[in-house]
């Protein structure tokens, strides 16, 4: 079994290499402060190309931003990434809120082409229903970026590594339940970064005879309640118990199965979700809460990627932005105390070859 699990790391590991994964290293707060802001070390290229360009660029411009569902606390944040970049330089922000409606949003599209705004941001959503509004930005040669989704034609693609991320939550299962047990996988497949970490997790299992796993669609607009119908359903016909763990793609699902499983009486169930909220934050603190883990993300760090990109690319300098860029993924866990150091997730290492041979083998860098 460990030798299958060590397999399975070192698989995770290399995906994650490619995906853009970045070292996060803790800080630890003084009590009574408000922890130091987060320098990502992805931006660093991008603020060289920036500050080269002139302090006061943006004055006239404006920026249509699309936001999916501005009540929520990952799109603020996203928003609050996006607004302060531009203010810096001077660019005008618009933002239109399309409260979690896809046709709202391509209408929110049509709008800010109309309004021959400057660039255009897609902040979250579901990205397989604005395909027809992205290539009508396209079409109208404005440039464009997005958050959270992949569309063609964009200056630049910003979102968490939700395939390493996914892969955690895998791997994290499989060692709790000691490949042995079936697992509940709740999943919104139309958006690609959901389904992105349910089938990186799924890949895990697959490698674990012991492992059986259901998959179930969860309604976007109707998350807690669906998922909350959907495992208690499930939990009532496992009579024998099999059931052992339940993964979720994102954070509302993951309330839903916990107060399932807390109606059902059942302590032996583990959670492992993805997204940050504080509904998931504050739910993993309660005494009732089983041991529960989740793939966390810094929306301000990915709607700052997409501002710093577009601007760049605003003022002749698309070269320097990547295509896709990948923001810091958090794993978090509710095992110990506030302050506890967290050892649940696989450990990765960043090196470069010299480092890694001298670690490895002990001896300088091409030695015998």
């Amino acid at each position: 079994m460990k030798k299958v699990i060590s397999i399975v790391l070192v698989v995770a590991l290399v995906l994650c290499s490619f995906a853009g994964c970045k070292q996060v290293v803790p800080v630890t707060p003084t009590p009574g402060t408000n922890p130091p802001p987060v320098v990502a070390e992805g931006d660093v290229d991008l603020d060289v190309a920036l500050a080269k360009l002139p302090a006061n660029r943006g004055e006239g411009k404006t920026i249509g931003v699309v936001a999916f569902f501005k009540a929520n606390d990952w799109n603020r944040n996203a928003l609050k990434g996006i607004e302060d970049h531009f203010a810096t330089a001077g660019y005008k922000v618009n933002v239109i809120d399309g409260a979690g409606d896809p046709a709202a949003m391509n209408a929110a599209i049509d709008t800010h082409i109309a309004n021959k705004v400057d660039g255009i941001i897609i902040s979250g959503g579901d990205g397989s229903a604005l395909t027809s509004g992205a290539k009508k930005i396209v079409e109208s040669g404005i440039p464009y970026a997005c958050i959270d989704m992949f569309q063609d034609g964009a200056v630049t693609n910003v979102m968490a590594d939700n395939w390493g991320g996914g892969s955690q939550l895998g791997l994290w299962t499989a060692n709790k339940i000691e490949g042995v047990g079936e697992v509940l996988v709740l999943d919104t497949p139309s958006w690609v970064t959901l389904k992105a970490r349910a089938d990186s997790a799924a890949v895990v299992f697959d490698a674990f005879p012991g492992i059986t796993s259901q998959r179930f669609d969860i309604d976007a607009n109707n998350a807690v309640t669906d998922a909350q119908t959907k495992v208690a359903a499930a939990l009532a016909a496992d009579t024998n118990k099999e059931i052992k763990a339940i993964v979720t793609s994102w954070n509302l699902p993951a309330i839903g199965a916990y107060a399932a499983i807390k109606a059902s009486g059942r302590d032996d169930i583990i959670i492992a979700s993805g997204d940050t909220g504080k509904d998931v934050l504050q739910a993993m603190r309660e005494t009732t809460a089983p041991e529960w883990v989740f793939m966390g993300q810094n929306s301000i760090v990915l709607g700052s990627r997409a501002a710093k990109g577009l601007d760049l690319a605003l003022n002749g300098k698309a070269d320097a932005v990547p295509y896709a860029q990948y923001g810091p993924t958090y794993f978090v866990s509710n095992k110990g105390g506030a302050s506890d150091p967290v050892t649940d997730g696989s450990e990765i290492k960043l090196q470069s070859p010299e480092q890694h041979w001298t670690e490895i083998f002990g001896t300088p860098f091409g030695s015998i």
